[in-house]
């Protein structure tokens, strides 16, 4: 036999089903907004040099060969994937990635 519940106050029960709602919402909108960050270090989306990629490329040393002096290569590399919307650091002979061209700000 299934045992029957009664709500007894329908205001705080409504009160607390809009408050579950809301914050569960409130969860899937910041787990699913874009956050892109954009640089002054770009002069704009349209300054990148396209590299096709050989074997034995990697995008480690495509980053380094396409960075300016004095800059971080785990920061290229990171910055090549968001650039090209890509999902992992594997790249295959024939690729074509988008570089965009890093300025010095000295």
């Amino acid at each position: 036999m299934k045992k029957k519940y009664k709500i007894a106050n329908k205001r705080k029960f409504i009160s607390f089903l809009l408050l579950v709602f809301t914050m569960a919402m409130f969860i899937v909108l910041l787990f699913v907004k874009d956050n892109k960050v954009y640089s002054s270090t770009y002069e704009g989306e349209g300054n990148y040099v396209k590299v096709k990629v050989v074997r034995g490329d990697t995008l480690w040393n495509i980053a380094i060969n396409n960075m300016p002096e004095d800059y971080d290569v785990r920061k290229m590399v990171f910055e090549i994937i968001q650039f090209n919307n890509m999902e992992s650091a594997n790249i295959y002979p024939g690729d074509l990635i988008k570089i965009p061209i890093k300025y010095n700000s000295k």
